[in-house]
């Protein structure tokens, strides 16, 4: 396998080498599987196909590019004739017709290409005084002096004589396992990792959207450190996420380094390295090579569905270098059953070695009667799938696994700020913090002060929007069923038009894209509504299985609506007082019965469910500081009382007066 960069580098060196490059030539390539390479006379182009590059080795690929830099250099109408095959000597090709290359091989990970197995040494019990495996040399039954009772004594093969009951298994740690922010592990997901160390670290963690795939993955590191270092392959928008968690769950060991570039400097024995998807097909190899993982664990593996794809062939190349791997995705695949094969040949290609042989095997066929061809469908016999692949496969619903949610799960997404919106926000910061300072040596009002910081949020809420059309889009894509329905929770009312219209040069709104795959304009919520036009508007959301979404004022959509039919919300922006959002976020918790929905929403009342409602952060802003300041205060009264944090009352003066000194402090501290 051959990355497309360094293609480019090995034919553009030959290019200069033999004086093409000043004379016009490139290196162009194409998804055209019908030949290896081409030399384009017309346009001076050495043409190469993608899909060819990850079926071949270097030295192949060297023989074809020197083999059409020979066509190119003696000119057009030689073919292989004895003058093109003497150049082709000279240039160290072999004379010959170019090979024939079978593309099917690059669509695919051979199982010599990847490292044998190794089983999780985690799965055994250890010696609690050095802590290697615990392996019994032998045993003894002694009578305890004080008690009476029998216990056996074992001498285990690392010198340690220790009572049975002593013995210890790093995964009855798991159990009660708690973020630095009081989040505790749901039983469900220590039943996930228990299943990373049972498939010896390589299994796909398919449960439904939104019952944490990532924590799941982190207990992997944390718990089996043989599986750290870890490349962390996402989406750009969730770099800074996975980060996050990361610190938050396993602590300063998981610190890591997002890799933001092909010519950022590798930082040496970290355990987390963190690079997005479309980074891989411009990293230059030798920069990829210099980050020493084990561990593989790629986020939403449903977008490396195209096996010919040069970020699939990228991401090929990475599993077939690592110990482990760990892909996550609630929907693996989305329109066709063949999209499933990748990850099933990157995680077990003994079982899945081609994809034709998935195709026949596995997925299913249809006859079209508008066009009288055979489309392809879903997964054929979906309970043998299930059954061929339990062990490496672990999918649960939220349904399964209700008992163990809370009924609102409150979430925290962060969103990195682009260059722009930060030069803005750090401009705005500094004339904020010099307002604030002086307004509090006069003594003015908080609600004063919270009107000065607003205009930071401002900034944050604009610059969060593209993350949230991102994360809307892909929340259909990934729970396609008519009957499910999103809110966005917003304050400023030209946030909202941005969410629906975008902001032109720099991201397409909600609304195109809602429109070009058949469903409805997201629905608007604000103030200075009346109570029938508001009816009207949830009325519309209920009755219309084409209106998916609904954006509203967090204010205006706090009370006296039931949107229960509602049971998923994003809460852009952040409110002074935590009870506004609370009180936002119980308008979907709230009994619901068949009589009150039509037909199409039926399921609904057929289920409960937690109700997941991510808030997204700009960080390293005032939207940060107010977050941890509000979830420090909610962690210290759970700890305190020992109660439901619903009952926690907020002070809002106090928050914005914290808030306030935050920012002269972080202010001051910069410029100090």
């Amino acid at each position: 396998m051959v990355r497309q960069i360094d293609a480019q580098d090995m034919c553009d060196i030959d290019l200069r080498k033999y004086g093409l490059w000043e004379k016009g030539w490139r290196t162009n390539f194409t998804k055209v599987t019908g030949y290896i390479a081409l030399c384009d006379h017309t346009n001076k182009r050495i043409i190469i196909s993608i899909p060819h590059l990850n079926a071949r080795s270097e030295a192949e690929l060297m023989d074809t590019i020197r083999h059409e830099i020979a066509h190119a250099l003696v000119g057009h109408g030689h073919g292989h004739n004895a003058i093109w095959q003497a150049k082709a000597i000279e240039l160290g090709a072999k004379p010959v017709h170019c090979a024939p290359s079978n593309v099917n091989a690059g669509q695919a990970l051979n199982v010599v290409e990847t490292k044998p197995e190794k089983k999780i040494k985690a799965l055994n019990n250890y010696c609690p005084v050095c802590f290697a495996v615990a392996v019994t040399k032998s045993q003894i039954t002694k009578k305890d002096i004080i008690t009476g009772y029998p216990k056996i004594l074992m001498t285990l093969e690392c010198g340690h004589t220790i009572e049975k009951d002593q013995i210890k298994s790093a995964l009855d740690d798991i159990k009660v396992w708690t973020s630095t922010t009081g989040k505790q592990v749901f039983p469900y997901q220590v039943d996930g990792i228990k299943f990373i160390a049972e498939a010896n670290g390589r299994c796909l963690i398919a449960d439904e959207p939104g019952l944490g795939k990532t924590i799941q993955a982190l207990g992997a590191l944390k718990f089996y450190p043989e599986m750290r270092p870890a490349l962390w392959v996402c989406k750009t928008t969730l770099r800074l996420q996975a980060l996050k968690e990361a610190i938050d769950w396993c602590g300063p060991e998981m610190m890591g380094q997002i890799i933001e570039h092909g010519k950022m400097f590798i930082m040496p024995n970290l355990n987390l390295y963190i690079v997005s998807m479309d980074l891989l097909r411009n990293i230059p190899t030798e920069k990829l090579e210099e980050i020493p993982y084990k561990t593989i664990i790629a986020d939403e593996i449903q977008h490396f569905k195209n096996p010919d794809s040069s970020r699939t062939a990228e991401l090929r190349k990475l599993v077939s270098r690592a110990e482990y791997f760990i892909p996550l995705s609630g929907t693996p695949w989305k329109n066709r059953g063949s999209e499933y094969y990748p990850v099933l040949n990157m995680l077990k290609p003994e079982m899945f070695p081609s994809p034709k042989h998935f195709k026949n095997v596995w997925v299913d066929q249809y006859l079209d009667k508008d066009t009288g061809k055979y489309r392809e469908g879903g997964i054929r016999n979906i309970p043998a799938f299930r059954e061929k692949t339990k062990g490496f496969i672990i999918r649960r619903m939220r349904d399964d696994v209700l008992p163990d949610l809370p009924k609102i799960n409150r979430k925290i997404r962060f969103v990195d700020m682009d260059a722009l919106y930060q030069k803005s926000y750090d401009k705005s910061e500094s004339k904020v913090a010099e307002m604030i300072k002086a307004a509090m040596i006069d003594g003015r009002p908080m609600k004063d002060i919270a009107a000065m910081i607003m205009q930071l949020k401002h900034i944050t809420g604009l610059a969060k929007v593209r993350a949230l059309v991102d994360d809307a889009q892909e929340w259909i894509e990934n729970v396609p069923d008519e009957f499910e329905k999103l809110t966005i929770f917003h304050h400023h009312i030209d946030v909202g038009n941005n969410i629906q219209d975008g902001n032109a040069g720099e991201y397409e709104g909600l609304d195109n894209w809602l429109v070009k795959n058949g469903y409805n304009k997201s629905l608007r919520l604000f103030g200075g509504k009346s109570g029938e036009e508001r009816d009207n508007v949830i009325n519309e959301f209920k009755k219309d299985k084409r209106n998916r979404i609904l954006i509203g004022s967090t204010l205006a959509s706090g009370e006296g609506l039931n949107i229960q039919f509602c049971q998923h919300a994003f809460m852009l922006e952040r409110q002074w007082n935590p009870q506004n959002e609370e009180q936002a976020e119980l308008r979907f918790s709230r009994p619901l019965t068949k009589n009150d929905l039509p037909e199409y929403l039926h399921p609904i009342a057929e289920r409960q469910v937690s109700i997941d409602i991510p808030y997204f952060i700009a960080a390293g802003t005032v939207d940060e500081i107010l977050t941890n300041i509000v979830e420090r205060k909610r962690l210290n009264f759970r700890r305190s009382m020992n109660v439901k944090d619903i009952n926690l009352t907020w002070d809002e003066n106090e928050i914005i007066r914290e808030v306030s000194e935050e920012i002269i402090k972080r202010r001051y501290k910069k410029t100090a």
